[in-house]
């Protein structure tokens, strides 16, 4: 998955806290996958399973590639 695909993705679930953090800067902190989790769940209740599929594909990119801080041109990249 590229870093555009993660942002479009998660344009419409942002939180207000690691999600939101992982859609305007790249970072990926202890907290980024549990948010992620919680967003599915919540998105699976509701009978968004395409939605939720997509979720799934973040927090398997989001385990690949590990904790970071904020990427630097993280908006830019494809």
């Amino acid at each position: 998955m590229k870093d555009v695909q993660v942002r479009c993705i998660l344009r419409h679930h942002r939180d207000g806290g690691p999600i939101s953090r992982l859609y305007a800067t790249g970072e990926i902190s202890e907290h980024t996958d549990q948010a992620l989790w919680a967003r599915m769940a919540d998105l699976t209740l509701d009978g968004r399973d395409a939605d939720a599929d997509q979720i799934r594909d973040v927090i398997d990119y989001v385990n690949q590639v590990g904790a970071r801080p904020a990427v630097s041109g993280w908006t830019s990249r494809r």
